[in-house]
């Protein structure tokens, strides 16, 4: 059985694959036997673990990952876990790889394929929100789909903050690395990212600000009561898109919408965002895509890492 650490997966893969493989999976037009049952939740105070098992192909996977929102104080990160891959058939296992590694990599490229499709083309000022695993690999899928020329950073911690900004300065030279407030943020950036685990909107309430072809790309929020996208930026999203439509249960951003009057119909996923034809009308408005994450795409990240 093979054993991957997280720098055995950074050497072997690159955003650009794993979007790459998540974007052929949308587009395949042959059909692939899925599995993929419902992730299982375990709260124990502000902890959560998640069970997400997946079939897909040849292979069937399982992520046992830990969630501790407060680790970020004691400067340890706040998602632990282990990945198995094993034979579909016999289930034999085969590999054991970083869950937290995985787990960035493909929530990013599923956030950067939202950004391919809904944020304009010309897109050249981002702005991170959050600036743990999430806000790092986010950065990475956004350089990988857009001419970004500046980047706009945010984080409560100011040491995290100026590591992340230290770190992201020696892998992307050519991009201007600023701290920015969530306002500023919202005010310059054309894509605003947030990587948050926060109870709370982390984007102001300014209704004068003019929202049109910004892209809003939420991946950190993954429960009921939590929520970054303030509700009058759903309110006014032209477009609503979601990885899968799991998260209408599971989001706080999802269920405001829903009282906001965004019928389940009217919320599109991923494969018929990418598949209606319609991106450029798309991309002229405001549009806000929402990540939850679902256990087929760490096992086609998880495949991709074990057949290299």
């Amino acid at each position: 059985m093979r054993i991957y650490n997280a720098e055995d997966i950074e050497k072997i893969i690159s955003m650009e694959d794993v979007i790459r493989i998540i974007e052929n999976f949308y587009l395949q037009d042959s059909e692939v036997d899925i599995v993929i049952p419902e992730r299982m939740i375990i709260g124990d105070g502000d902890n959560t673990s998640l069970l997400m098992p997946a079939y897909y192909d040849n292979y069937y996977g399982v992520k046992l990952v830990g969630v501790a929102p407060g680790n970020a104080a004691i400067g340890e990160a706040t998602l632990h876990g282990t990945y198995v891959l094993s034979d579909r058939k016999t289930l034999k296992p085969l590999a054991v790889m970083d869950a937290r590694t995985i787990t960035a990599l493909r929530t990013g490229a599923i956030g950067g394929l939202g950004m391919k499709y809904m944020a304009k083309d010309d897109a050249k000022i981002v702005g991170v929100i959050g600036t743990g695993d999430q806000g790092w690999s986010h950065l990475q899928a956004a350089c990988a789909v857009r001419p970004i020329e500046t980047a706009l950073i945010y984080n409560r911690s100011e040491d995290r903050l100026q590591q992340y900004i230290e770190k992201a300065k020696v892998h992307f030279p050519q991009i201007e690395f600023k701290k920015a407030d969530p306002k500023e943020i919202l005010e310059q950036a054309d894509i605003v990212i947030t990587t948050t685990t926060s109870h709370e909107p982390v984007i102001p309430e300014i209704t004068q600000i003019d929202l049109s072809g910004k892209h809003f790309a939420a991946s950190g929020a993954f429960k009921p009561f939590m929520q970054e996208i303030p509700n009058y930026i759903l309110g006014q999203a032209d477009h609503l898109y979601v990885d899968t439509h799991m998260a209408f249960e599971e989001s706080g951003e999802l269920i405001q919408a829903k009282e906001l009057g965004f019928t389940e119909d009217r919320v599109l996923d991923m494969e018929q965002m990418i598949k209606n034809g319609e991106q450029d009308k798309i991309k002229e408005g405001k549009t806000v895509f929402k990540s939850v994450g679902m256990g087929i795409f760490d096992v086609i990240a998880a495949k991709l890492i074990y057949e290299i």
